[in-house]
């Protein structure tokens, strides 16, 4: 329940639970003062007024037509019987005496001094706990005595110490509930709270793994929690991933060194054996500087892949995107290509033409993709025996969203293990494809930066007649041409 909820309903059960309570308090002190007569107790005023002016009626026209009547006992025992069923009571006095006295009257207050009413009575008096309105009438009896009659009318439905009980317990009740309700309202809202504090302690401390446990509470503090707890998933993921960047800056130095540090000292022991005599003859020199020359030109090379890959995982490299028909696209790269290629002994195979496929891709960066993945077939694929089928096919696919390059060779292929690391830089796969073929260890994964920044995925596989399957997808557009450019930030 959610605490704007909560608040409304204490806000109820603050007003409706005391006015309850106290309903059933009166409804059962009026049982109980009444002695059980619920029609007594729930007379109305207006019903209560008109029985009395009845009698009220009567004892006036009796006053003025036939005082003497208030001599009968009988009459008096009648009158002052329905005058206690009314709540009211009479007094009599006959020459300053009293004549009689109410039976209800007596037993509300049976010390009750009466002589005090001849004279000037109070408006109201309290008899019993209850209070009177007092009237007096004053009469002559036909024999010239005189006569005062003064009429008591009870105005409390329960005697008034009742009245103040009852102020007393309501405004208890209310404290009560007030109390409970404010207290269910604090508990709530402060453990949450005590919570959302000490998990916001733990983030301080840098415990970034215990979930927050008031994201799954069903009101505003859940919000705020399921808040926290989405900040302390991004943080944790960002240091997870500022971790993992740096450990790959660990290792990529590690390889770097490795593989500067391997032609580096191939190229000293050459030239040593120049310095040493060694290559004594002009055709031994040449060859040492042919090698020298190869070893520099395979690190010049590696440090420009090394200095591409780190321009595109830093996002620094700008793309020029443009809508290509991609069939037109892979048949020249194809014809480029396949040249060299066949001087190694392998054929190319492009796609069937087929109708045009744009899609939104920079034709140099794709260029480069093509590039690496048709040199990684190639250096594994020319370690095999010369009567060895190399082959290099290339295949389009149209997909709802995207268009997916399938290049598949006829290598030895890759150990299944090896296959989830084969876009990672620095890896090679020597056990599975061939031992003596070594590379920088960059071109796949500059494949996979370049294919992620077109907003494709690329995959590798087994194939299995055999040989390595590489797949990659490239968006598709609506529009059809090759030269309409957009947007080239990466």
């Amino acid at each position: 329940m959610s605490i704007r909820k909560k608040l409304y309903v204490s806000y109820l059960a603050m007003v409706i639970v005391p006015f309850l309570f106290l309903i059933s308090l009166s409804l059962f002190v009026l049982f109980v003062v009444n002695d059980g007569n619920w029609r007594q107790a729930f007379m109305s005023a207006n019903e209560l007024e008109y029985r009395q002016a009845l009698v009220f009626g009567e004892m006036d026209y009796v006053l003025r037509r036939d005082t003497e009547l208030y001599r009968d006992k009988t009459y008096l025992d009648d009158v002052q019987r329905r005058l206690a069923g009314l709540f009211a009571g009479l007094v009599l006095f006959q020459d300053g005496k009293i004549a009689t006295v109410s039976p209800y009257l007596q037993n509300l207050s049976p010390e009750q001094n009466w002589y005090r009413f001849i004279d000037k009575p109070p408006q109201k008096v309290k008899l019993g706990g209850y209070r009177f309105r007092v009237d007096r009438a004053v009469y002559d009896y036909p024999d010239g005595s005189a006569g005062v009659a003064v009429l008591f009318r009870r105005i409390d439905v329960v005697p008034v110490y009742i009245l103040h009980v009852l102020n007393i317990v309501g405004l208890a009740v209310i404290t009560l509930t007030s109390a409970i309700l404010t207290y269910w309202m604090s508990r709530s809202i402060i453990r949450s709270l005590d919570k959302l504090k000490a998990a916001a302690e733990r983030m301080t401390e840098g415990d970034l793994n215990t979930p927050i446990e008031t994201a799954a509470l069903p009101n505003e503090i859940g919000e705020v929690g399921k808040a926290f707890e989405h900040m302390r998933r991004r943080l944790k993921h960002s240091i997870d991933q500022s971790l993992q960047y740096e450990e790959n800056r660990k290792l990529l130095l590690s390889h770097i060194s490795h593989d500067l540090k391997t032609p580096i000292t191939s190229i000293k022991g050459y030239v040593e054996g120049i310095l040493d005599g060694i290559a004594n003859t002009p055709e031994k020199q040449e060859k040492y500087l042919r090698t020298v020359y190869r070893k520099a030109s395979d690190m010049d090379r590696l440090i420009d892949e090394l200095f591409l890959y780190s321009k595109l995982d830093l996002h620094a490299v700008p793309f020029d995107f443009r809508v290509i028909d991609l069939n037109g696209y892979v048949k020249q790269i194809t014809e480029e290509m396949r040249f060299d290629l066949e001087r190694e002994g392998i054929v190319l195979v492009p796609p069937k033409r087929g109708k045009p496929l744009p899609v939104m891709a920079d034709p140099e960066k794709l260029s480069r993709v093509f590039a690496n993945i048709l040199d990684n077939s190639r250096k594994y694929m020319g370690a095999q025996d010369s009567g060895a089928d190399k082959r290099i096919e290339i295949e389009l696919t149209e997909e709802v969203a995207y268009a997916r390059v399938d290049i598949r060779d006829s290598g030895p292929g890759l150990a299944e293990e090896a296959v989830p690391y084969l876009f990672d830089h620095f890896f090679r796969a020597d056990s599975s494809r061939s031992p003596d073929t070594r590379g920088s260890g960059l071109g796949l994964a500059i494949v996979r930066q370049i294919v992620e920044g077109h907003g494709g995925k690329v995959t590798a596989a087994n194939h299995p007649e055999g040989g390595l399957i590489i797949s990659f997808t490239l968006r598709k557009t609506g529009e059809t041409g090759g030269g309409h450019e957009t947007d080239s930030d990466h």
